[in-house]
C-alpha cells in the first residue's frame, strides 16, 4: 500500500502561497500512484480562532484525486498543555475538536494496511485530563489487544520526544512527558516499528531504541532560523510511505511546483502576527532574527 503524508498545510483564504503549494501537493498525488493520502494535521492556518478557515480547506479537498483522512493539529482544534502546571497558549476546544470531527472524521482512528496495523491518535488531547482524552486511552487499548502481532506505524501530530523518551522539560513541540511515558508503555508491549508525525516544520529520520521517527516536513513553508531553532533539515515536502508485508519504506519528495517558501513570507508574517495559535510563539515582528510564522 502507498501512502502520500502531508502536514502543515495552513490552508486560509489569505494564505496564497500555502494554497498554491496544496495545489502542487495535489498534481503529485494525482500522478504518485498513492492509494491514500493522510494529512498529519494543522490543516488550518489559525482554524481554531476562525472557523471560515476549516470551510475553505474542506473546499480545497474536495477534488482530491484519492482518498484522504486527516488527524487534527494545535492550529485546527486548540493545544494540550505541554506539561504540569504550564498553560496552553491556545487550549484544546472542545466544542472546535466536535466541529472538526463533523467536517474531517474521527480524530482518532486505524485501519490495515498490506499486514501493518496503522494507528492515528488525536496528540492534542494527550495531558489534556479531559473525558475525550481517556475515551481515546480505552480506544487505543482495544486496538493494541486485538494488533495480533502485527507490526504497527503510529501517527500523530506532534513528534513524541526530541531525543529521549525520557525528557521532561516541557515544550510546545512535542507529547508532555505524562501521557508520552503512558503511550510508549503501552507500545512497548506491540510491535512498533514507526512513529510518523508533523507539527515542526522540519525533516528528521531516525531510529531511537529499535523504532524509526520521522518527522514530516510542511507542505506550506519551513520556519526561519532566526525564529525556530535548526534540528533537522528545514524542507518543504511530502512524505511517501509504502508498506508491504513486513517491510516499509519511506520517501521525501519535493514536487514540482511545490515552492521553498519561507515562513517570513510577508503575507505569512501579517498573519502570524495576528494569530494566537502559533504555539505560544511572539508575533512575527517580535520574534527576532528573520521573523516569520514562530517557533514550533
Amino acid at each position: 500500500m502507498r501512502i502520500l503524508l502531508i502536514t502543515d498545510t495552513h490552508l486560509a483564504p489569505e494564505a496564497t502561497p500555502c494554497t498554491k503549494n496544496w495545489l502542487a501537493a495535489k498534481a503529485f498525488a494525482r500522478r504518485s500512484g498513492s492509494d491514500l493520502t493522510i494529512h498529519l494535521g494543522d490543516i488550518t492556518f489559525d482554524g481554531i480562532d476562525n472557523e471560515e478557515q476549516h470551510d475553505f480547506a474542506l473546499a480545497a479537498c474536495a477534488d482530491w484525486p484519492t482518498p484522504l483522512r486527516f488527524i487534527p493539529g494545535n492550529h485546527d482544534v486548540g493545544d494540550n498543555p505541554p506539561g504540569p502546571g504550564v498553560a496552553a497558549s491556545q487550549p484544546l476546544d472542545q466544542k472546535e475538536l466536535s466541529r472538526y470531527c463533523d467536517m474531517f472524521g474521527n480524530d482518532y482512528w486505524s485501519f490495515d494496511a498490506g499486514g501493518w496495523l496503522v494507528i492515528a491518535l488525536d496528540a492534542q488531547l494527550l495531558g489534556s485530563d479531559t473525558p475525550a482524552e481517556a475515551a481515546q486511552w480505552r480506544w487505543l487499548d482495544a486496538q493494541l489487544d486485538g494488533s495480533r502481532g502485527r507490526p504497527i506505524v503510529l501517527l500523530l501530530h506532534k513528534p513524541l520526544f526530541a531525543e529521549d523518551p525520557q525528557e521532561a522539560t516541557p515544550h510546545i513541540r512535542y507529547v508532555p512527558k505524562a501521557p508520552r511515558l503512558l503511550l510508549l508503555q503501552r507500545l512497548a508491549k506491540v510491535d512498533l516499528r514507526l512513529v510518523l508525525s508533523g507539527h515542526t516544520h522540519q525533516y528528521l529520520d531516525r531510529v531511537i531504541d529499535g523504532v524509526r521517527h520521522i518527522w514530516v516536513p510542511s507542505a506550506a513553508f519551513f520556519i526561519p532560523d532566526g525564529a525556530q531553532e535548526r534540528i533537522g533539515e528545514k524542507v518543504v515536502a511530502l512524505g511517501v510511505l509504502d508498506l508491504d508485508g513486513a517491510g516499509h519504506s519511506f520517501d521525501l519528495v519535493c514536487p514540482e511546483g511545490m515552492t521553498q517558501w519561507s515562513g517570513s513570507h510577508p503575507i505569512l508574517s501579517e498573519m502570524a502576527a495576528h494569530s494566537r495559535s502559533l504555539n505560544g510563539a511572539p508575533p512575527a515582528h517580535a520574534s527576532g532574527g528573520n521573523g516569520g510564522a514562530g517557533d514550533k
